[in-house]
């Protein structure tokens, strides 16, 4: 076993710990210095990920047994003595969709997509494939619902995981299945295209903005209070 691979082992960790370890470095290597005199490459790389932990925490993101020391009459966080309960930690990397490459990898999506895997089940790795493919791309979501990209782009690959008939033509049947498990927005609803630099059409005003209608023919006058019209006046006989 690889001796960085040990530290799976651990049920709880400090963030000091957690941090090295996603930053690729064996925690043993730095537990007789404090963290202020590691070499300056060290703190660099871990900084975001130690940061990020130790808000976390604050916020109680994940389940957090914080010791506390007094610093000038005010109680501070002993980040050495507190510990992350490495099971919740690893929920939140999965709400944050983090694969740090230690605690949380990629490796069971790739033996999902092996072919040469004895458990390989081809629809399922469609499904899979489909969605990380269409997620990763903003063009083949633009204007078009989840269901609608899924669907192009199953239909693009359907060779590859058996989704055609007997004449060679895409399985609608079996895509549309496979949609139903990867769309991520059952409801429905495409995505929006985007309208930067057009301009609203000619006689239409731009969206949000009320225009009153014009009248069809101009508004009679109104003669003063108290007075008739000239016109008025001559057609009364006296």
């Amino acid at each position: 076993m690889d001796r960085i691979e040990r530290w799976k082992l651990a049920d709880e960790l400090n963030v000091y710990q957690i941090s090295l370890l996603i930053a690729g470095y064996d925690p043993s290597e730095f537990e007789e210095d404090g963290h202020g005199h590691w070499p300056q490459e060290v703190r660099v790389d871990i900084s975001p990920f130690l940061n990020a932990i130790k808000n976390a925490a604050r916020s109680q993101k994940f389940t957090f047994k914080e010791v506390q020391y007094q610093s000038y009459n005010e109680p501070e966080v002993n980040w050495i003595e507190s510990l992350v309960n490495i099971d919740s930690f690893c929920d939140w990397l999965r709400s944050r969709n983090f694969a740090d490459g230690f605690f949380l990898s990629n490796k069971e999506s790739d033996r999902l997509l092996d072919d040469s895997g004895d458990f390989y089940a081809p629809k399922l790795a469609a499904a899979v494939r489909a969605w990380n493919e269409v997620t990763a791309s903003p063009e083949a979501l633009n204007g078009k619902t989840p269901k609608k990209a899924l669907e192009i782009w199953l239909r693009k690959h359907a060779n590859e995981y058996g989704l055609t008939n007997k004449d060679g033509n895409p399985n609608e049947l079996g895509i549309e299945e496979i949609c139903k498990v990867a769309n991520w927005k059952p409801s429905g609803g495409a995505s929006p295209t985007p309208t930067a630099g057009i301009l609203p059409a000619e006689g239409f005003p731009p969206e949000g903005r009320k225009v009153r209608p014009r009248p069809t023919t101009p508004p009679k006058r109104k003669s003063p209070p108290g007075r008739l019209s000239n016109q008025l006046a001559d057609d009364i006989p006296f």
